[in-house]
Parts: C-alpha cells; sequence; structure tokens
C-alpha cells in the first residue's frame, strides 16, 4: 500500500471535520469528533472525584479540573496519524510524503 491509497482508505471512513483530543493519563489519549468532544466537557461540569488510596479514608471531591487537558485535532492531522499507522511510518514520515503528492 503506498501513501496515496492509504490516505485514500483514512478519508473514506470518517467525515471531514476536527476533532479534540482529550489526555486521558500520561500515556492515553482519546480523540473525539469535535462535537462529541463539546459534549463530553459540558458532561464534566458537574463531576466529582472519588478518592480511593489504599488503606485511608474514602472521599468524594471536586473535580480538579486544571488536571483535564483538550486540545483540538485538525482533520489533517488526524489523517497524518491513521496513515502512518497503516503504512508503518512515523507521522513526521507522513507529513512529508502528503507534501508530494498534493
Amino acid at each position: 500500500m503506498d501513501y496515496a491509497q492509504a490516505l485514500k482508505k483514512v478519508q473514506s471512513r470518517k467525515p471531514k471535520g476536527n476533532y479534540l483530543l482529550f489526555t486521558l493519563d500520561y500515556n492515553t489519549k482519546v480523540v473525539l469528533p469535535y462535537a462529541d468532544g463539546l459534549a463530553l466537557i459540558a458532561s464534566l461540569n458537574n463531576a466529582e472525584q472519588l478518592n480511593d488510596p489504599y488503606n485511608a479514608q474514602h472521599s468524594i471531591t471536586e473535580l480538579d479540573k486544571g488536571k483535564l487537558n483538550f486540545t483540538n485535532l485538525s482533520q489533517d492531522e488526524y489523517e497524518h496519524y491513521k496513515v502512518a499507522a497503516l503504512l508503518g511510518i512515523t507521522v513526521a514520515e507522513a507529513k512529508e510524503q502528503r507534501l508530494t503528492i498534493t
């Protein structure tokens, strides 16, 4: 599979649009369509945090919203990640190859 074929496969799966990237923890990032990401943010408005340390008092406290990290992910950037995974190359290599076909 070459870059053009991989890009065509990626573009056929999802409608065009931006995404929201939500960092769940240090190595888990969740990609959501932008509208779904906004719904997630809205749903966290009244969220609380369960603290359940081992061998200590449990509590439910206000969610520290400073620990939440949301960023935009463009359609192009999304496609770079998907194509790179399909071709087994780095995202930087996928970006370079896209420049040669456009």
